[in-house]
Formats: structure tokens, C-alpha cells, sequence
């Protein structure tokens, strides 16, 4: 009898030993992280009264035709109304600044924005407009970077690109579009929680030849 415990002993350790070890690895590891998932859910929930964490697009950008590209900031969130045109609240990006050097456009020019969709929280749809800066740009001794839109500039009335959902976008920079310098604003709506991501770039733009008599 104690011969036979021996060998079902030693056929059992044959048996573990012929298992691949990768497998206990894996659902170790497999264990080990839903475990982390679930501790980290518990901490934020302890920590910040929800497991809804906004994570909004970290590399928006416009793409010019000539394959160039330059990079778009956060400026705001807006809290409140974002479907309409009043808002609660609006918190600034402290880090916030406009991107050097700024891309020229021509009037009827093709263009892309480009936006990160890679998070758990997704905007629903995009609007951009573009708005004319009807001061002086930049102003006098004033870095571009150190731009305050809402501050140093004065700004024209906005006009409507169009809308785009997913992370590509493409526009036209209309023809009837004066020269000069402007603003490209991206809206990231969130409807469900009744806040919108704004985002913008100085661009400027020139007339196409024949475009206009």
C-alpha cells in the first residue's frame, strides 16, 4: 500500500513537471494584473467617489496637405451646456500654449486633424472653427508661446469648419477666408458628462492665386 502512494506520488510529479511552466506563468501573471485592476478600481473609488476617469486626447494635430504637421493644446475644459452656446464653468490648462513654428495654409487648401481615441472615456464627435485674430499677432514683445488668446489678442467671428468623429478629421480652408492670422479651435464634445475639451493652434493663411479678383 505504501508502495503504491509512492509511485502515484512520483507519477503526479512527472505529470506537473511535463506542464509547460509558461502556462503557470501566464495565469499567474493573468491573476496577478486583473487583481491590480480591481484594487486600483477600489482606490479610486475610495479616493475620488468614481472609477470615471477623463483622459482627453494627448497628440491632436493638424496635418497640412504637404504632409507638415503642428500640434494642437488643451486650453480649456468647459463644464455645463457643451450641445449649446452657454457654458458653466470653464477650467484653463495651466500648462497651456500655442505651438511654434505656426503652419501657413492657402486658401482651398486640404487639410487633416488628427486625434488620439485611446482612452477609456471617448469624445462623442469634433467640431472645429476657425477665427480670425483681428489685433495685432503676435503682439508687441510677446512670445507666441505666451500668448493668452483671452487676454492679448482680439478675436473675429468664428467660422464653422464642420464636424468629425473617431480620431481623423478632414477639412477645407474655405476660399471666401481673408488672409491673416487665425485661431483653429478643435471642440471634443462629451455629452454624457456634459463637458467639452477645447483645443487650439495659431495658423496662418494666404490666398491662393486666382481664388479672388
Amino acid at each position: 500500500m505504501k508502495l503504491k502512494g509512492i509511485m502515484l506520488l512520483v507519477i503526479c510529479l512527472i505529470s506537473l513537471l511535463s506542464v509547460d511552466p509558461g502556462l503557470f506563468f501566464l495565469r499567474d501573471r493573468s491573476a496577478q494584473a486583473q487583481l491590480i485592476q480591481d484594487s486600483s478600481s477600489v482606490s479610486q473609488l475610495q479616493r475620488l467617489g468614481t472609477t470615471n476617469i477623463l483622459d482627453p486626447p494627448d497628440d491632436v494635430s493638424i496635418i497640412l496637405s504637404n504632409h507638415s504637421n503642428s500640434s494642437l493644446d488643451e486650453q480649456f475644459i468647459l463644464l455645463g451646456n457643451n450641445l449649446g452656446t452657454r457654458q458653466n464653468l470653464a477650467i484653463s490648462n495651466p500648462d497651456y500654449g500655442l505651438s511654434t513654428p505656426i503652419p501657413t495654409l492657402m486658401t482651398g487648401e486640404k487639410f487633416n486633424i488628427n486625434s488620439s481615441t485611446d482612452a477609456d472615456i471617448v469624445y462623442s464627435t469634433a467640431t472645429v472653427k476657425l477665427v480670425p485674430i483681428t489685433s495685432p499677432f503676435p503682439p508687441p514683445n510677446t512670445n507666441i508661446e505666451d500668448v493668452d488668446p483671452e487676454n492679448d489678442i482680439l478675436l473675429g467671428t468664428p467660422i464653422n469648419l464642420g464636424n468629425y468623429t473617431g480620431d481623423v478629421g478632414n477639412f477645407v480652408i474655405p476660399h471666401a477666408a481673408s488672409s491673416g492670422y487665425y485661431l483653429l479651435y478643435v471642440y471634443f464634445y462629451y455629452p454624457t458628462y456634459n463637458l467639452t475639451a477645447v483645443y487650439n493652434t495659431a495658423v496662418q493663411l494666404k490666398e491662393s492665386l486666382g481664388t479672388k479678383p
